[in-house]
C-alpha cells in the first residue's frame, strides 16, 4: 500500500480514537492490515526504475502535506493524528536496506523475522492494485475530513 494511504489511515485512527494508548498501537497494526489488502506492486525489478523513485518522492511529499495540513488546521487530537500517521507508515522503513541493494543491483539476502512476515502478508501486489489504492485514498480522505469537522 502507498505510504499516503497508510498515513491517511493512521491519521484517521488518531483523530477518531483520540486516546494514545489505543490509537498508537492501532495505527501501527493498521499498516499490516492494509498490506494484507490487494494493492499496487510492480515487482522487484521496478525498484531500479526512475518511475519508482519518483513515486516514492511523491508519496513522501503527500505524507508531508498531510501532516502539515493537520498541523495547520489543528483539529482536535491533531498531534496524535500526526503521530499515528507516522506510526502507520513506519514499518516500511525496514525496506530501506532492501531498496538500496535493489537500486545497486546487489543480491538480496534471505528475508527473516518481521521482514519475512511483512513480505508474506502482501499476497497481491500487482499493477492492477492501483484500483484499490485510489479507492482507499478517496475513501479515507473523505473519512478524515468528516472526522475532524
Amino acid at each position: 500500500m502507498r505510504a499516503i494511504n497508510h498515513a491517511l489511515t493512521g491519521a484517521f485512527v488518531g483523530l477518531s480514537v483520540g486516546r494514545p494508548l489505543i490509537a498508537l498501537p492501532a495505527a501501527l497494526l493498521s499498516h499490516f492490515a492494509l498490506d494484507a489488502i490487494s494493492h499496487h506492486g510492480a515487482g522487484p525489478d521496478a525498484q531500479r526504475t526512475e518511475v519508482f523513485l519518483w513515486l516514492l518522492w511523491l508519496d513522501a511529499a503527500a505524507c508531508a502535506i498531510l501532516v502539515s495540513f493537520l498541523a495547520y488546521e489543528h483539529p482536535r487530537h491533531w498531534l496524535l493524528a500526526c503521530s499515528c500517521a507516522f506510526l502507520a507508515t513506519a514499518p516500511d522503513f525496514m525496506w530501506i536496506k532492501q531498496f538500496r541493494r535493489a537500486r545497486k543491483a546487489l543480491p538480496q539476502p534471505p528475508k527473516r523475522g518481521l521482514l519475512l512476515f511483512h513480505k508474506q502478508i502482501q499476497w497481491f501486489e500487482r499493477p492492477i492494485g492501483w484500483v484499490t489504492e485510489v479507492i482507499w485514498f478517496g475513501g479515507f480522505a473523505w473519512l478524515l475530513h468528516a472526522v475532524w469537522r
